[in-house]
């Protein structure tokens, strides 16, 4: 009688998790978890990765004008009946512009790619929890009805926790490690990346093109005589002022702009990897250790 009454419930078990595999096959598994309050945060996600990508482009374009003006200086030259090119003074200007400026880029390519991730989960998870309900079939005939296999029966229940954790790594971790970290840049990089590329706005106009010719190389007056242009100390007085004064320009631009570029650079390093990374790995830990704790449970609990 309590033999039969054992088949029974494991019949049920397993029709339980058949009934399962065709609503989570049918989408309703998806309704539900999203009806439930994932999907408030997946749409929190988006909404997130969508501004903060937008940001990166604005920032992007600015640099990208930044650097367009000092690779017209860089490639200049002032002279005294030769040419001396100057693109040794501004190097060290570029070269920062120039990191922030592939900063910005991979920042927004990282953060597209993270959206386009999360786009994909909602076409694979559904299928995850599929194979998970399926192992889980598969593990409990192998256990209940083939116990003397028991290499099989450990490769099923490993199989079963690998697809259990990763079923709730997409349905959960991935959506929750992005929250997190959407969390954290709101209150933490999001300024700072706001009010690095504000500065750089300002920098940029100052950059342009036009106006740097203007406050480097303004036209010079026309010779009173046709002897003024043999005289070549004083052209090379003129060109040493020059080169002074564009040295001294530079010289307080560096150090406002290596800073500028240390913070974007610390504020994308934060918002695109750390961050998340660091939310996805503690909530994988939990996950996969939660998992194989209940997994122990009820094995103690049957015997």
């Amino acid at each position: 009688m309590a033999r039969s009454r054992q088949h029974v419930i494991k019949g049920i078990l397993l029709g339980l998790v058949a009934v399962a595999m065709i609503l989570t096959m049918g989408g309703y598994a998806d309704t539900f978890i999203q009806g439930v309050g994932m999907g408030l945060v997946t749409e929190s996600n988006r909404d997130y990765l969508e501004d903060a990508f937008d940001r990166s482009l604005v920032g992007f374009l600015v640099l990208s004008g930044i650097k367009s003006g000092l690779a017209i200086i860089e490639g200049s030259a002032v002279g005294i009946g030769f040419n001396l090119e100057i693109g040794d003074i501004v190097q060290s200007v570029y070269d920062y512009v120039d990191v922030a400026w592939k900063t910005a880029l991979a920042g927004g390519t990282v953060l597209l790619m993270t959206r386009f991730c999360l786009d994909a989960l909602g076409l694979v998870d559904q299928w995850f929890l599929v194979l998970t309900l399926l192992s889980i079939g598969m593990y409990w005939v192998l256990a209940w009805y083939l116990p003397q296999m028991k290499r099989i029966n450990r490769v099923a229940k490993e199989g079963m926790i690998f697809l259990g954790v990763m079923s709730l790594t997409l349905y959960l971790v991935l959506p929750i490690a992005i929250s997190g970290a959407s969390f954290l840049s709101r209150s933490i990089t999001q300024p700072v990346i706001e009010a690095t590329q504000d500065e750089f706005q300002v920098i940029n106009q100052s950059f342009s093109p036009q106006r740097m010719h203007i406050s480097l190389f303004p036209p010079e007056k026309e010779s009173e005589s046709i002897f003024s242009s043999l005289d070549f100390t004083a052209r090379f007085e003129k060109t040493k002022e020059r080169i002074h004064a564009i040295g001294e320009y530079f010289k307080d631009k560096t150090h406002h702009i290596a800073v500028l570029t240390l913070k974007l650079v610390a504020g994308y390093l934060f918002d695109c990897i750390v961050f998340p990374l660091t939310f996805f790995v503690i909530l994988y830990l939990f996950t996969r250790n939660f998992i194989r704790f209940i997994n122990r449970s009820v094995e103690s609990t049957s015997d």
